[in-house]
């Protein structure tokens, strides 16, 4: 009675800390990078013009971050160039193109104009009215998907990028819709599009707008207005990209030294129990063929090569094939950071936590864009929710990965893992209801989740974006050691899970028991990551599918009984456990 009077006290000290903390998380500070556009440096080029500027002004990115350069043609005076700045107070601009425009509540959005020139552009003997300007979008507002104009009188001619992929257009502050644009991509080719009913050029590919690209319109045929668009992106394994590593490295040597920590603490515990040397006769560290364990089953191979896929799908997919965020309504609930703007489909975990968001994410000038974007989104989450729910956990989550391979690392180091008890079961159970309310009570209160967040640095990092990490990096480590001496041990606390785990009576992939194949020998209660008891004591029912089932198939696997558990999709089995599968994990390997 007292342990578990002193256990019900550590479970409500734990969350009146991660509830009051989460209304403070940016006091605490593991890993400050500020990406204010004050922190910039704004420069004249050096380097040669690019092959996206068909304009006599242009801007370009260093290599290193926080770098941002124009650059103007030869025999043009600087003393002409004007760059605007768009703030939060409005527009404001510099009148010499030498001076540092960038001011301490700047958006990263800015545009540099050259007066009106006499050019002869298509080369039939009559010169045209040509307006040049350059913009440029940088800073931790360039992928904002709702636009970004300036909208004055000054620049009649203006480039938008909005939701990732778009390239909106403004002719005299009103969208330019049905128009003939030419576009100079970042390779020099110059091809002909045209404008939507939205004022977004049609077909303009992801790349082009990555990489640097120049429209052109003009209006009569003797006015010629030209932008020349630069959107800070940096290359995969730039230098760019390895420096977003550094907190993530940092969250690793920190989970590092806690796994060090917590392994000599629990030897030194347990020196004089022999139960804990039945594990492993040897000492920690990696021998031979302990990476490997045998097994015949293909339902693992195919899970693990899921959630490899899937991992690299909220990654780096959505810019290595440059299909633009194609599907990016598209909402499937796994938890890999939005912040990492490189997904092909959306991950929900921010518009839940920050549902007004969902319906303005084009800005206010879209009301019907706003409304078929929030109704796509809640519409496919729901369906996931309702007909696949918790297997997204076992088989595409990101975060599932990375735990997964936490596990493997411990097995391979020999080090005995953490067995979750009833009592250490429901220990953490209200600490999933803290995550729980947390995680949708931000939508009244105004917090923001995305600062106490254990998983923010790990797919954003990895995909090269700059990221703060507040009291979720440490959150982060703990969920790192967590995972390594117990496996899925996010799963087990996981809000987004339990959401999704709601829905079980509906979803298309069941876990089914043959009670009278079953010899109660708890093999499937001791694999089972989320250490779900019914699975090994029900003796009536078939469907044995709980809320926290993630239907990852190692009860299955585990079982030495043919047909005892199965896994069915829309009624079909499709995995079951046999007695075969079992045994091959003790054969020797054969000899080929």
């Amino acid at each position: 009675m007292k342990g578990r009077k002193i256990g019900i006290a550590v479970v409500c000290v734990v969350g009146v800390f991660l509830l009051v903390s989460a209304f403070f998380a940016t006091n605490f500070v593991l890993y400050d990078y500020h990406m204010e556009v004050s922190d910039y440096q704004y420069m004249k080029s050096e380097e040669e013009k690019p092959l996206s500027a068909a304009t006599s002004v242009w801007f370009s990115y260093g290599d290193d971050g926080k770098e941002v350069f124009y650059g103007i043609d030869e025999g043009i005076s600087e003393e002409s160039l004007t760059v605007y700045a768009l703030t939060q107070t409005g527009e404001i601009s510099v009148t010499y193109g030498g001076e540092n425009p960038i001011a301490e509540d700047s958006l990263g959005h800015f545009i540099a104009a050259l007066p009106v020139a006499e050019l002869d552009l298509d080369g039939d003997g009559e010169t045209e009215r040509v307006y040049d300007y350059a913009r440029a979008d940088f800073g931790s507002n360039s992928f904002n998907p709702a636009p970004q104009s300036f909208l004055s009188e000054e620049i009649p001619f203006e480039l938008v990028f909005a939701e990732r992929k778009y390239m909106m257009v403004y002719y005299e502050n009103e969208l330019l819709t049905d128009a003939e644009i030419m576009v100079t991509s970042y390779n020099g080719e110059t091809k002909t599009y045209r404008t939507n009913e939205n004022g977004w050029i049609d077909g303009l590919p992801i790349r082009d707008i990555r990489e640097g690209f120049t429209a052109a319109y003009s209006p009569d045929g003797k006015t010629v207005y030209r932008m020349q668009y630069a959107l800070e992106d940096y290359a995969y394994f730039s230098a760019h990209f390895w420096k977003a590593q550094l907190p993530l490295l940092l969250v690793f040597a920190l989970a590092g030294i806690g796994i060090v920590a917590v392994h000599l603490i629990r030897n030194r515990i347990e020196r004089n129990n022999p139960e804990y040397k039945i594990y492993s006769r040897e000492s920690a560290g990696i021998y031979p063929n302990t990476l490997h364990q045998k097994t015949t089953s293909k339902f693992l191979l195919i899970r693990w090569l899921c959630l490899f896929a899937g991992t690299f799908l909220w990654t780096y997919a959505g810019k290595l094939i440059h299909q633009g965020q194609l599907w990016n309504a598209i909402a499937i609930p796994v938890f890999g950071c939005p912040f990492n703007l490189d997904q092909v489909v959306e991950v929900p975990c921010y518009y839940l936590s920050h549902l007004p968001y969902l319906f303005s994410r084009y800005g206010e000038g879209f009301p019907v864009l706003n409304l078929i974007y929030a109704l796509t989104f809640l519409g496919t989450l729901l369906l996931c929710f309702i007909f696949l729910g918790r297997i997204l956990c076992g088989f595409l989550c990101p975060a599932g990965l990375l735990q997964d391979l936490m596990d493997k690392l411990r097995r391979a180091l020999h080090i005995r893992p953490i067995v979750v008890t009833d009592r250490i079961n429901r220990f953490l159970q209200p600490i999933k209801w803290v995550w729980i309310v947390l995680f949708l009570g931000f939508i009244f209160t105004g917090g923001d989740f995305c600062n106490i967040c254990p998983l923010k640095v790990f797919t954003t990092a990895q995909g090269g974006f700059w990221t703060n990490l507040y009291l979720g990096g440490f959150f982060a480590v703990v969920i790192l050691v967590g995972s390594f001496f117990i496996k899925r041990f996010w799963c087990i606390i996981c809000p987004m899970g339990y959401l999704m785990g709601l829905f079980k009576r509906f979803n298309l992939f069941k876990l089914k028991k043959d009670c009278t194949a079953c010899t109660e020998c708890g093999a499937c209660y001791e694999a089972c990551p989320m250490r779900i008891k019914s699975i090994y004591t029900e003796r009536e029912k078939e469907n044995v599918q709980t809320v926290d089932c993630m239907m990852c198939g190692e009860c299955i696997h585990k079982c030495p009984e043919d047909k005892a558990l199965s896994m069915t999709f829309c009624g079909k089995t499709i995995y079951q456990s046999s007695r075969k599968t079992f045994m091959s994990k003790f054969s020797e390997k054969e000899e080929g």
